[in-house]
């Protein structure tokens, strides 16, 4: 009941905005009453204020499901402030259906029922129960329009996870049969490339299959990973690593942190692309080992990933002329060390998330 929906959705940006617009909306409020001096007491729109700072400062973090079960109590709290000690349960009843609404999209469809009995409690207690007589009209229309908008709400919501759930069965299925095809492909190629005599030949065999198990690795993830559209950086690099380097004493240091990384399957195609062929100039060199590898990641913008190997003296070559030109479709570059120190960097454009 209480555990928060992520359908890849950018919701963390979205509860960014929020927080933003309520810690203004709130703080304007309080201000302009106060210089006006209508020294109503605003408890719901003080808490709203210091539940925006917080939120912010969660987020900033990356502490995304504190912030939404800390802005989800503390609404809750503000509502109840409010209709207690605010100016009238009227006012207050104003945002009982953007609780509703918040734990809907936040959460799921029973905490947005949940919500609904909530405001209910808050209207009841207030009146004293006295629903009906003279004067408390507009309550008895609140308590109907709340209900008939949460019912509205849920459907609404049973109809949205039906859609997603059907184009997740549908993306699976793709990603199944897709999956297969590229192991036909590679059956095909590693049975030319064991039956050509000419090594040119082979060698280019040998390219090709490294490359389509790129792209094998991410699309065998996906089809085990949560959400179809999204990989675990960990997760897909080791996969690969696992079927292109087998032959080697260790596969190369991937830093942890990375691991928790998630990217779209796009994205995973293009990133393992390009560290395949890092790793095979690697191997093929004389004076570079494959385990003394380090990979890493960061971002130097919001929309920007660099993929960092370090370990690697490497020149410039068939593989960085593929892999340029590769990144340069997306918006990317990759940048060789030419000091000698074993570094290189393949930095590209992420997704609108």
């Amino acid at each position: 009941m209480f555990e928060i929906v992520d359908l890849g959705l950018p919701r963390k940006k979205f509860l960014l905005g929020i927080a933003i617009v309520v810690g203004l909306m709130s703080a304007g409020i309080l201000g302009f009453e106060f210089l006006s001096g209508n020294h109503t007491f605003r408890p719901g729109y003080t808490v709203a204020g210091i539940t925006s700072i917080l939120c912010c400062f969660l987020l900033y973090k990356s502490r995304y499901k504190e912030a939404v079960y800390l802005s989800s109590f503390l609404f809750a709290v503000a509502l109840g402030l409010g209709v207690v000690y605010g100016p009238g349960v009227k006012n207050a009843a104003v945002w009982f259906p953007v609780l509703v609404f918040f734990q809907l999209y936040f959460f799921n469809r029973k905490m947005a029922v949940f919500a609904m009995f909530y405001c209910l409690g808050l209207i009841f207690w207030k009146t004293g129960f006295s629903i009906g007589l003279t004067g408390n009209e507009i309550y008895t229309d609140s308590i109907v329009s709340l209900c008939v908008l949460t019912l509205f709400a849920v459907l609404i919501g049973a109809n949205i996870d039906k859609l997603i759930l059907d184009k997740d069965v549908l993306l699976r299925e793709l990603s199944h049969r897709v999956r297969n095809n590229m192991q036909v492909i590679l059956e095909m190629v590693s049975f030319l490339k064991d039956s050509e005599d000419s090594m040119e030949t082979r060698n280019v065999l040998q390219i090709l299959e490294r490359r389509i198990m790129a792209l094998a690795s991410v699309h065998t993830v996906s089809q085990d990973a949560e959400h179809i559209q999204s990989v675990s950086i960990g997760e897909v690099i080791e996969n690969y690593l696992n079927r292109i380097v087998s032959k080697y004493k260790a596969l190369p240091n991937l830093d942890p942190i990375a691991k928790h990384y998630q990217l779209d399957v796009k994205e995973a195609n293009l990133l393992l692309l390009v560290l395949g062929e890092i790793v095979s100039a690697t191997s093929e060199s004389v004076t570079n080992h494959v385990e003394d590898l380090k990979i890493s990641f960061r971002n130097p913008t919001v929309k920007t990933l660099e993929l960092q190997v370090e370990g690697a003296s490497l020149v410039e070559g068939d593989w960085s002329r593929f892999s340029r030109d590769l990144l340069s479709h997306s918006g990317g570059v990759l940048k060789v060390d030419p000091s000698g120190t074993g570094k290189v960097s393949a930095s590209f454009v992420t997704l609108k998330r």
